[in-house]
């Protein structure tokens, strides 16, 4: 089976003391696994005016250069030319996933990252409803909001539509 790695948002923005572990864990597991995927792929969420979050919330943050650099600890690992910028909440409304996924004949999506309450969470539902496995890596996802919304949407993605995976 062809898979995918989705590393969601792992960016300054969402670095904290949490975050900075799971980081170098998500290090970790792609150097050991990276021969398992046909496809890795690392996303940014970068707030701009055309984004719901600036248009409808007024909220001006995640905007930066500083903001939208992916964390150290994994930086070493991609080539910008992988990077996949856009500013919804689910990866799959940035028309170059989807051509990535049906060129690379993807049927599952292994993903790691930040915020599982939110663009982990709606990232597994539009791949679900576009017919993809997916499977969240729930040693390697966070919320940086807090801890029972993580667990919460580890639950949730479980009972709808979602595989979990240590």
């Amino acid at each position: 089976m062809n898979k995918a790695l989705f590393a969601i948002d792992v960016q300054k923005f969402f670095e904290n003391k949490k975050t900075k572990s799971i980081a170098r864990k998500i290090s970790n597991y792609i150097k050991k696994n990276k021969n398992k995927y046909s496809l890795i792929i690392f996303t940014v969420f970068k707030n701009d005016s055309e984004s719901s979050l600036w248009r409808i919330f007024k909220w001006r943050g995640c905007n930066k250069r500083k903001e939208t650099e992916i964390i150290n600890e994994l930086s070493n690992l991609v080539d910008n030319s992988k990077i996949i910028f856009r500013n919804t909440y689910s990866l799959l409304k940035a028309p170059q996933v989807k051509r990535k996924l049906r060129k690379y004949k993807i049927k599952q999506v292994d993903i790691c990252g930040f915020d599982t309450d939110c663009c982990v969470l709606a990232t597994t539902y539009d791949l679900f409803d576009s017919g993809y496995k997916p499977v969240i890596l729930k040693n390697l996802c966070f919320s940086t909001s807090k801890e029972k919304l993580h667990k919460s949407a580890l639950r949730i993605i479980e009972r709808n539509c979602g595989f979990l995976s240590r």
